[in-house]
């Protein structure tokens, strides 16, 4: 397979982070990608957002109070939404800060936790009430619109993620481990690690028609493994690389 520059690939978003990419979330109708990341050595958790589609920065880096202890949940009807914790040795959710495009508070419940979105808007329900009851909220002020709803629209999402292909799948690059691979619009995406003497790097291929138009490390010199590579979502290639403090996305 051979390199030109007649098939490319168009890069919308570049961003770089001070802590580590903990967590991305896309609105499933608007080009809005929220990004969580985390700072272990100030103990600091932060929320950004940005318009992937041209690569505007709506906000960067925000913190809420207590920034620690919340973290990002989902985003929907370009708002953001981040969660806390029942307490701080629990996974289990619960507080809901809204936060608009430009990283204001819109409206927030601690007491109540986001479950879902659904076409309808957010479900949620208080974790102290048992049996659990379902309400629906409005996503742009929080307002309950009906409680103990039984039934919802779940939303679709056209997100591609990648799949494990065999070892065969690409010519041998002393690559080690598996290889992740997904297909759209004509075009193979691969990812896959290989063996840097003691360590690893992970690469970025993308083909059109026997051409790489995309090849690119994620990350080098690193430990262990990868799970997660890309997804495709709204026709970009999303992706993490410089070892999880830059997150780019591709028009594809």
């Amino acid at each position: 397979m051979s390199s030109t520059n007649k098939y490319t690939v168009k890069l919308t978003l570049c961003e770089k982070f001070k802590g580590i990419i903990w967590k991305a979330e896309t609105d499933y109708k608007l080009n809005i990608v929220a990004i969580e990341t985390r700072d272990a050595e100030s103990h600091t958790t932060a929320i950004s957002a940005f318009d992937f589609s041209t690569g505007r920065c709506l906000f960067k880096e925000l913190q809420v109070e207590d920034s620690w202890n919340w973290g990002l949940d989902r985003v929907t009807s370009g708002i953001i939404f981040v969660h806390g914790y029942i307490s701080k040795k629990s996974p289990e959710h619960k507080g809901i800060i809204a936060l608009n495009e430009l990283g204001e508070v819109a409206w927030q419940h601690y007491n109540k936790t986001l479950y879902t979105i659904a076409e309808e808007g957010l479900i949620a329900y208080n974790p102290s009430v048992q049996p659990r009851m379902l309400e629906l909220l409005s996503p742009q002020n929080g307002q309950m619109i009906k409680y103990g709803i039984k039934e919802y629209n779940s939303v679709h999402r056209d997100i591609i993620v990648p799949e494990v292909v065999n070892q065969d799948a690409l010519p041998d690059e002393n690559i080690a481990g598996p290889i992740l691979f997904a297909q759209f619009k004509g075009k193979d995406i691969f990812s896959f690690h290989m063996v840097n003497g003691n360590t690893f790097s992970q690469k970025l291929v993308v083909y059109e028609h026997d051409n790489i138009i995309l090849n690119e490390f994620l990350a080098i010199n690193i430990q262990k493994f990868n799970p997660e590579a890309f997804f495709i979502e709204h026709n970009h290639l999303f992706c993490i690389r410089n070892n999880k403090q830059e997150f780019v996305s591709y028009l594809v």
